[in-house]
């Protein structure tokens, strides 16, 4: 990423962090133009004064050289303190940007935690809803083993009966058919 892209994306950050600071920004370029034009002016109107005074080339030079001195020194003046608000605006977007790192980390990791708390507790109740299930299951087994054990006795019972009035009835046609052959001899 090139220079002009980060101060680009920097300076996109600092707006959306502060709405107003680009209205702050606005009032000082202005500031500063107006204070740009009134020392060009001052330069030009001084130089332009001391070209046009009559006065010797010596003590022209001497002022021109004044004159120059001064507009060094005011530029320099500006050079240190734009540097200086470059530096503040730098130092304040860093602590802003910090401080919404913070701030969204710590929401992170609250989202982080309360999301595994609810998974943990969703485990919990599925383990315990297996466990209930389990335990249905067990019974359910239970029950039918019951079930088939008392079909079992019953239908033993009902074979036992069945067998012994086969049985009965056997005896008895056995003994009209001996009854007969009796009679007819």
């Amino acid at each position: 990423m090139s220079k002009n892209n980060l101060s680009s994306k920097l300076q996109q950050l600092k707006n959306a962090m502060d709405p107003n600071r680009l209205k702050k920004e606005k009032q000082a370029e202005k500031r500063k133009g107006v204070a740009k034009g009134l020392a060009a002016g001052a330069f030009l109107g001084g130089l332009t004064g001391i070209f046009f005074a009559p006065d010797k080339g010596e003590n022209t030079r001497k002022k021109t050289k004044e004159e120059l001195a001064k507009a060094k020194e005011k530029i320099e003046e500006e050079l240190n303190e734009t540097k200086v608000k470059v530096n503040e605006n730098l130092e304040e977007s860093k602590e802003k940007i910090t401080a919404f790192y913070e701030e969204t980390k710590e929401v992170v990791e609250e989202k982080v935690e309360t999301l595994k708390e609810k998974v943990k507790t969703e485990k919990e109740d599925m383990e315990e809803d297996l466990d209930e299930i389990k335990e249905d299951l067990k019974d359910a087994k239970e029950d039918i083993k019951d079930d088939v054990e008392a079909k079992k006795d019953e239908v033993k019972s009902k074979a036992k009966s069945e067998a012994k009035n086969i049985a009965d009835k056997t005896a008895e046609e056995a003994e009209k058919v001996s009854r007969e052959l009796d009679n007819k001899k």
